[in-house]
């Protein structure tokens, strides 16, 4: 159980006691946006790839995202009607091409799990997942990022930076032990939301360059989804986009 002290100093913003691990800094997330934060997202946003061969980013790319949190993301790619579709659901991806299965891939969504459904499920869920994926929560420290004070959990290959004031996710660093090559995933740009907040931009950088870039140009938490939207085998469209 964490200290008292210790979770009020994580909540109020204060120094880190030597005692504090990623566990408290995750719970110390939950507790602060329980009962508050949004279950239902969606969102408008466009895409660019930086294409290596031309030294250039490509035209953007429209994309639908219909979230429901805890865990399923559902991203329909301009125009509807192509069904090309990626959907994240029950910690497996699974890849549409004209409404067709073309790919299933089983791995975590840190973005969506640490961004979203820590606020929304058990921390101790959150937890597990986190230790399952080979996170080290059992050091962290602090720094500074984007001028503003952040918590730093894990070791030097993997790491997530919360931010201290507010507690939400603005940086997923990655780097591969063996060769050093490194994915810097950062979150910026909040805008507030319901009970929570929103990263209306987000950067994917490797090795220093960015290689795929969001921005989010609408999102409403004021919408309701069909059930079959989030079903594999049944390729509805969603209702909410107004093209």
């Amino acid at each position: 159980m964490i200290p008292t002290l210790v979770l009020l100093a994580i909540l109020g913003g204060g120094a880190i006691s030597p005692d504090t691990t990623g566990e408290d800094v995750i719970r110390a997330m939950h507790d602060r946006y329980a009962g508050r934060w949004y279950t239902k997202l969606a969102l408008v946003q466009t895409v660019n790839y930086y294409d290596v061969q031309s030294g250039a980013y490509d035209s953007a790319r429209v994309w639908y995202e219909s979230i429901q949190l805890p865990g399923v993301v559902r991203s329909d790619i301009a125009p509807l009607d192509a069904g090309n579709c990626i959907m994240y659901k029950e910690e497996t991806w699974t890849f549409f091409e004209a409404d067709t299965v073309v790919r299933t891939q089983p791995g975590p969504h840190p973005i969506l799990l640490l961004g979203f459904d820590v606020y929304v499920q058990p921390a101790e869920e959150t937890i597990r997942t986190l230790q399952e994926i080979g996170w080290d929560l059992s050091q962290v420290r602090e720094d500074e990022f984007q001028r503003r004070e952040s918590y730093v959990v894990g070791d030097a290959s993997r790491q997530f930076w919360i931010d201290k004031e507010e507690l939400y996710l603005v940086r997923i660093l990655l780097k591969n032990p063996t060769s050093g090559a490194e994915r810097d995933i950062v979150l910026k740009a909040y805008e507030p939301l319901g009970g929570g907040w929103i990263a209306t931009e987000i950067a994917f950088m490797r090795d220093g360059r960015v290689d795929m870039f969001e921005h989010y140009d609408y999102w409403t938490i004021d919408v309701e989804f069909e059930p079959s939207l989030f079903a594999v085998s049944d390729r509805s469209r969603p209702t909410w986009v107004r093209n």
